[in-house]
């Protein structure tokens, strides 16, 4: 055991397993340790800090007193919808309500458009305030500046080389903002703003305060930024209160998309649960239906959360059909080289780009763009997409080294998105590909296992340990285990024709182990190692990769299950337990 670890045994009062684990994640410092394993909301920073604060808040109060119209120009994923309903809610709180617009993902693409700025001044805004947009809007800023309409801009993503004319800018990543911690979602800057709205006003609660944080909780574990500093704050304080969840829409939301709600709520629930009810808004309808159902009538709330459950259903046959498309399409000459995977099809649902590329990513470890060819009314074929990259791989870069192809095009290091004519398709597939040594860095390998288990250590005190880790998250990953020469003491059962649970054993100690669309895009058998089901018998040793996964059942009481991450059987196939 390293010194790290053994320090941390005797300091922090950790487990041997546990101890090791963080020596082994790179952790060597026991105070900074000791914050991360219990975080406090006092170690979250003042809004004042950011770059622009001051001039927007006193903007936005000087609005709300003389009872100017305020506009809150969003997005229409969860980060979006989510940073709209934080400032609405706050501006309700201050005595105004503002109105608001989303785009629509399908009609008006990703982004502000000068639409929108006609639109509010025509209705006679004086102070508009983005939410998870504008940092790369010069455009539509510099028509709004022309046309005497006040924006403030409150974003995250990384800007251009030129920032947009606003009377404000909040985001951390500006040139010359001190603020300390670079990563805060969308929602999280909005947050900051209502903040600081609220305090200056005399109006701010400590129960208002985590109020708050429950949505930016739900938003920065979505939005996939880093669960480390700032943001694990944020949200392992909004996530201990969604058990608690008061707004009828959010009960309604955490009822529908959690089995046996309430209960803890972690970020697995919200990553594979909740985010994709709430995106299912943007991608498949209209992205308000979010911001509405927070602001129901608990009499309204169960319907409007149900209409989510029924885009969500529609969202998944969309992915299907593009995938089941890409799947028939040959593969690109370069397919064995190529860094960057470009896939077209024409008709493909736009607003489930981003989730076929996240799929196509796990597959094949690279990134990848994806796009949708569609004919403008001009009848030119134009190309919609959505890209996504491993940990490691700045894809933002490689998009700005071809930045002439586009249209438009923004987004973060690890997922984007654009609009370009198709016939530049070619060209974006061969310049995307290219390495200069300012296009980023290599894609790193893939995840392996944290260190080697064997299914005796596999307990509960293992997992309520492991929880002290949460939430899980980008720069936080949940902890991998590789079990070797387990025995298969229960044939596979087959669930819902594409997930498998089967039973193992090691020295004596079983568990159950889950595997997860084992055959979509007929992964199971491309990969190799892996025997047809029918030969899956009792007799099989397994090599498992996996993560542990903790459930509280009213019936059946606390249990552990295995999820298997990757398989293959062990070459020692007859070697004892």
């Amino acid at each position: 055991m390293s010194g790290a670890a053994e320090r941390f045994q005797r300091e922090l009062g950790l487990s041997p397993l546990l101890a090791r684990l963080l020596a082994h994640r790179g952790w060597e410092d026991t105070a900074a340790l000791a914050e991360f394993l219990d975080p406090q909301l006092s170690q979250s920073h003042a809004p004042g800090l950011m770059l622009g604060m001051e001039a927007a808040v006193e903007r936005t109060l000087r609005a709300v007193a003389g009872g100017e119209p305020i506009r809150i120009l969003g997005d229409y994923d969860v980060d979006g919808t989510l940073a709209t309903v934080i400032l609405r809610q706050a501006l309700r709180t201050l005595g105004t309500e503002a109105s608001y617009r989303l785009p629509q993902r399908l009609g008006d693409g990703y982004g502000l458009r000068d639409a929108l700025i006609d639109e509010a001044v025509a209705d006679g805004v004086r102070l508009a305030i983005t939410v998870d947009t504008g940092i790369r809007e010069l455009g539509p800023l510099r028509r709004a500046h022309e046309l005497g309409l006040d924006v403030i801009v409150t974003d995250h993503h990384l800007p251009d080389r030129e920032l947009p004319p606003a009377l404000a800018i909040l985001n951390p990543h500006q040139p010359g903002c001190g603020y300390p911690d670079k990563r805060l979602c969308g929602a999280a800057v909005a947050f900051k703003l209502a903040q600081a709205l609220l305090e200056r006003s005399g109006k701010l609660t400590p129960a208002g305060v985590r109020s708050y944080l429950k949505l930016v909780a739900l938003a920065t574990v979505a939005d996939a930024v880093p669960l480390l500093g700032e943001n694990r704050v944020l949200a392992r304080t909004g996530l201990a209160g969604l058990a608690e969840a008061a707004n009828p829409g959010l009960r309604a939301l955490l009822e529908a998309a959690i089995p046996h709600y309430p209960r803890a709520v972690t970020s697995s629930d919200i990553s594979f649960r909740v985010a994709p009810r709430l995106n299912a808004a943007g991608r498949m309808g209209g992205a308000e239906q979010v911001v509405e159902l927070f602001f129901a009538a608990p009499a309204d709330a169960g319907a409007r959360a149900q209409a989510l459950e029924a885009l969500n259903e529609d969202r998944k046959r969309a992915c299907a059909a593009i995938q089941g498309a890409i799947a028939a399409q040959p593969a690109p000459a370069d397919a064995e080289v190529a860094e960057v995977l470009v896939y077209a099809g024409a008709g493909w649902h736009r607003g489930v780009l981003g989730i076929v590329a996240s799929r196509m990513l796990e597959q094949t470890g690279r990134a990848v763009l994806v796009a949708s060819l569609q004919a403008d009314a001009h009848g030119v074929m134009q190309a919609h997409g959505s890209g996504r990259a491993p940990a490691g791989f700045h894809l933002l870069q490689r998009l700005d080294a071809c930045r002439e192809l586009f249209d438009r095009y923004g987004g973060h290091a690890q997922a984007v998105g654009f609009s370009l004519p198709a016939e530049r398709l070619a060209a974006l597939a061969e310049r995307v590909n290219r390495t200069p040594a300012a296009a980023g860095a290599a894609p790193l390998a893939p995840v392996a296992a944290d260190f080697e288990l064997r299914l005796g250590d596999v307990t509960l005190a293992l997992a309520q340990e492991l929880a002290r880790m949460e939430p899980w998250g980008e720069g936080n990953r949940e902890p991998v285990f590789l079990a070797r020469g387990v025995r298969i003491a229960v044939p596979p059962l087959i669930l819902k024709e594409r997930h498998a649970k089967l039973v193992v054993e090691q020295d004596g100690h079983r568990q159950t182990a889950l595997v997860w669309n084992l055959w979509r895009e007929g992964a199971y058998q491309s990969r190799p190692g892996r025997p047809s089901w029918e030969r899956m018998t009792t007799d099989l040793r397994l090599d498992l990769r996996f993560r542990l996964e903790h459930t509280s059942h009213p019936v059946y009481g606390e249990r552990l299950q295995l999820i298997v991450e990757e398989f293959a059987v062990t070459p020692a196939r007859s070697a004892a337990n």
